[in-house]
Formats: structure tokens, sequence, C-alpha cells
């Protein structure tokens, strides 16, 4: 099974990936609502995927995959 975090600002874009996701069999295993959070999650849940709004308040998903990417290159 794929391991996902989904990193959105808004809620109701996390849910209904979410649900289209679990349709897939697909593991929702963390949520975010903001880069920082998601940088902070990240090396706690070692997702396979991340599915990341590239545009929010504070910092952006650019720079959080940036930093993802330093974290783990893999």
């Amino acid at each position: 099974m794929i391991r996902v975090m989904l990193v959105d600002d808004h809620a109701l874009v996390r849910m209904g990936f979410r649900m289209l996701l679990a349709d897939a069999n697909v593991e929702v295993v963390a949520e975010a609502e903001s880069g920082e959070q998601a940088c902070i999650a990240y090396p706690t849940v070692k997702p396979d995927v991340v599915v990341m709004d590239l545009s929010m308040p504070g910092m952006g998903g650019l720079e959080a995959v940036r930093r993802l990417l330093a974290q783990d290159p893999n």
C-alpha cells in the first residue's frame, strides 16, 4: 500500500483528497496545513508520496519541498 502525506492549507481540499485516495486503496498517513508542519511531520511519518499545495501562507509548497528533499534526498 502506498503511504501518502497531504499538505494543503484548506481542510476541505485535504478531505477531498483523502476520500479519493481511500477509493484507490492508498493510505493517508499524515496531513499538514502548512509547509512548516509538513517539514516537522515528514521525518516521523516517512511517507512514500507527498501531495503538496504549492501556494500556502507562510512557507509555501516549493520551499517545503526543497527542505524535505534536503532532509531525505531519496
